[in-house]
């Protein structure tokens, strides 16, 4: 008689309130069947507050490896809808991923057992049918009851933004977070004064104010404030009492949440809550953005993009263009970068260099660096960076994977056939298909180690290196490479600070 390793596997989803399904519940019905039948439990994987529409779950995955490992032969559920509700994946794991892994499955309160020749009925994916069916039916249930939440003028988000709280009497009413507010009240009074959104984030870490993020200790959260953390409080209307509807799409059997592009589907529900931002004020600030916008143009990216910083005060400089008298189009040989600090009075110097001026000075300083790089030391070099990070070469090692995989299916194939699990006509058929899918990673393999032949051609790169040594290849990407930053004193005082000390 065949020795049996078996793996229990539990799983309770919280929001879907399955008072009956609890893990406790579970792991007393499939461990009193184990030992009813005499079968060893050495393991038992249970995922508390997962969805059972979700392909990934952390002991899920463990389960998985075990059974790819041969930890375990056996999978004990208390049904299927515990493995999975998602239909496709029953039949996946019941007619492939177990029956390839000589897994025996066995649903305890549907009385359904594979066996030891791996077969089981078309009854497992009408279940899995109806096991999606119920979560999608759930699903449409929740975004129902939502949108009527919404539509009365309740709170049914997981957190509101930053600037507000829950009222701990009532979490489906949001009242001003005074602690903050006034950051709130801040931003859009430096906004309208004239200061751009880089400059107040700026202001706001020097004043080591928390951002959202770390103030709502987020997971994950950034340790500072940005640009485009305060153009979204400057174009967020929840600030003026109002809540946007239909804005993000949420999908509740995938537990993903997107943004809606299309707006003219959103929905504006007004005076919900309290308002921190006065309307006029809001209006006046949606004005000076749309006025912004409009005088932009076709976007620029100047050389030294992130890179020159005042050499006084430290602070990055700013980029300014400045019109023709046409008004229609720019001059970037007028272009030049300027301390702002100056004239917040934050810096002393009154910093300012044309962007041709500092461009040629950067390159020439740049060019004297690569001049001095041994081209033969510096080829190998590039052949290690590129063995480390090329992606055709990361794809050859995930196809040799693959290949090992498909060796391994071939043994199991054959084992299965030689204990009669499977016809020889079935084995063939297998055997075959898999030795196509081995034939073309082989030839996927071959083409792209053909490739990284020519790539890593030492005269190729060669001729690449001295055309950067000429300067042709010098672009931003390349200097933010080796370049930590530019400090500019004055006109004729340049500091070009290296990432690294040798190049």
């Amino acid at each position: 008689m065949k020795e049996y390793r078996a793996g229990i596997y539990l799983r309770l989803s919280k929001e879907h309130g399955e008072e009956n399904n609890s893990i406790e519940a579970q792991r007393e019905i499939t461990t009193n069947y184990a030992i009813s039948k005499g079968y060893n439990i050495v393991k038992e994987y249970a995922d508390n507050g997962y969805s059972g529409i979700l392909d990934s779950r952390p002991e899920l995955n463990k389960m998985i490896v075990d059974i790819s490992r041969g930890v375990i032969n056996m999978v004990i559920v208390k049904d299927i809808s515990r493995l999975t509700r998602d239909k496709n994946k029953t039949g996946w794991y019941t007619e492939v991923f177990f029956p390839d892994n000589d897994v025996r499955f066995i649903s305890v309160t549907e009385f359904i057992d594979s066996g030891e020749r791996y077969e089981i009925d078309d009854s497992i994916m009408l279940r899995g049918i109806a096991n999606q069916s119920y979560i999608a039916d759930i699903s449409k249930k929740i975004r129902a009851n939502k949108k009527a939440m919404k539509e009365a003028g309740q709170f049914v988000e997981s957190r509101p933004p930053y600037g507000y709280k829950k009222d701990q009497e009532n979490k489906h009413e949001i009242i001003i977070d005074n602690d903050v507010a006034g950051n709130i009240k801040k931003i859009y009074q430096m906004y309208i004064n004239g200061i751009a959104s880089s400059s107040i984030a700026e202001y706001f870490n020097n004043q080591k104010i928390k951002n959202p993020s770390r103030y709502m200790k987020l997971k994950n959260a950034s340790k500072r404030w940005s640009a485009e953390t305060i153009n979204y409080i400057l174009s967020n209307p929840f600030y003026i009492g109002n809540t946007v509807m239909n804005k993000y799409e949420t999908n509740y059997i995938r537990k993903t949440c997107r943004e809606n592009k299309n707006k003219k589907t959103w929905l504006i529900k007004e005076n919900t809550h309290q308002a921190i931002i006065a309307k006029e004020e809001y209006e006046k600030v949606q004005e000076i953005k749309a006025r912004k916008k409009g005088s932009t143009g076709k976007k620029y990216d100047f050389l030294l993009k992130g890179l020159a910083y005042c050499g006084h005060c430290k602070k990055r400089l700013q980029y300014k263009i400045y019109k023709s008298k046409d008004k229609q189009r720019y001059l970037h040989d007028g272009a030049g970068f300027t301390c702002n600090y100056f004239y917040k009075k934050q810096c002393k110097n009154k910093n300012y260099i044309r962007e041709k001026n500092l461009n040629d000075i950067v390159k020439n300083e740049v060019m004297k660096k690569l001049s001095i790089i041994e081209v033969d030391k510096m080829i190998n070099k590039v052949i290690e960076y590129y063995k480390e990070n090329s992606e055709d070469i990361q794809n050859v090692k995930m196809y040799k994977n693959e290949i090992e995989k498909l060796e391994r299916r071939k043994r199991v194939l054959y084992k299965k056939k030689c204990e009669q699990y499977i016809t020889i006509e079935e084995f063939k058929i297998e055997y075959d298909k898999t030795k196509k899918e081995v034939k073309k990673y082989q030839m996927l393999i071959k083409k792209l180690e053909q490739n990284n032949e020519n790539k890593l051609s030492k005269n190729k790169i060669k001729y690449v290196i001295e055309e950067f040594k000429k300067g042709n290849y010098i672009t931003n990407e390349f200097l933010k490479e080796i370049i930590d930053k530019i400090e500019v004193y004055s006109q004729n005082r340049i500091k070009v600070i290296y990432k690294l000390s040798q190049i």
